[in-house]
């Protein structure tokens, strides 16, 4: 159970932005741009889809998890695997959860990075601010699990840095 207590209106706004999502409308920011993440759950072995925003980089995309530990983020280190789903597109990719020395810098970084209104919303869940230590980040980011997403290439890839796993919904 996650120490944190989810804002009120999530889950409604989860839905609706899942849909939107599904339908290939765009949203989040031009930085973090929102996806539907699929994993498998843990325990009942039943496909789990959530929104979450990604930070796109060169080897793949980075997963925080603003709100803490919570079933999607155990879902996925225990998976190591999931599918995200963007404008219209599928995406096999292989997580790999951050250690914390590597996690905290990214995850400072992340936070100072987000816009003000995503600041506002997650602030209450974090004790660190952006001038804070990397020490204080790194107890963040045990809180806060910091996930590479990198495209799963199997059989076929281009080598083109495109995943054979993508495929267009």
């Amino acid at each position: 159970m996650s120490e944190f207590r989810l804002p009120p209106g999530l889950g409604i706004a989860n839905r609706l932005a899942g849909r939107l999502i599904r339908w290939g409308v765009p949203m989040g920011s031009s930085r973090t741009p929102m996806a539907l993440l699929t994993v498998r759950g843990r325990k009942t072995g039943l496909e789990r889809t959530t929104p979450v925003a990604l930070e796109p980089r060169d080897d793949g995309w980075l997963l925080v998890a603003v709100y803490g530990v919570c079933d999607w983020s155990r879902n996925l280190e225990a998976a190591g695997v999931a599918t995200i789903t963007q404008r219209g597109r599928r995406t096999s990719v292989v997580a790999r959860r951050l250690e914390t020395a590597e996690a905290a810098p990214v995850l400072r970084d992340a936070m100072a990075r987000a816009p003000r209104m995503v600041r506002r919303m997650t602030s209450p869940y974090f004790t660190a601010d952006t001038a804070a230590s990397l020490e204080e980040w790194a107890v963040e980011a045990v809180r806060h699990p910091v996930f590479l997403l990198t495209p799963a290439h199997g059989q076929g890839s281009t080598g083109s840095g495109t995943s054979a796993a993508t495929t267009q919904l």
